[in-house]
């Protein structure tokens, strides 16, 4: 037990260290702050949008309704 408190205990102080020394590298690592904008055309092309007919609906599998007067029974599928 008091092993694995030691462990964890040096597990800990050891991320306390190295946390400083990860962030000052990202921060050497980071593009510089000026930002340049650039305006380059894009070209859009027009999209035709059809409307969909919905399939009609088929009852592939028997479901057995457990709750009465729950939702609206399915036309196409028979139940017992």
């Amino acid at each position: 037990m008091r092993k694995d408190l030691t462990l964890v205990a040096a597990l800990f102080a050891a991320s306390l260290v190295a946390t400083p020394l990860v962030m000052s590298g990202t921060k050497a690592l980071a593009t510089s702050g000026e930002a340049t904008a650039v305006a380059l055309p894009v070209a859009t092309m027009p999209v035709e949008v059809a409307a969909v007919a919905p399939a009609p609906e088929t009852c592939n599998r028997k479901v057995r309704v457990v709750y009465s007067g729950y939702g609206t029974p399915n036309a196409a599928c028979i139940t017992r």
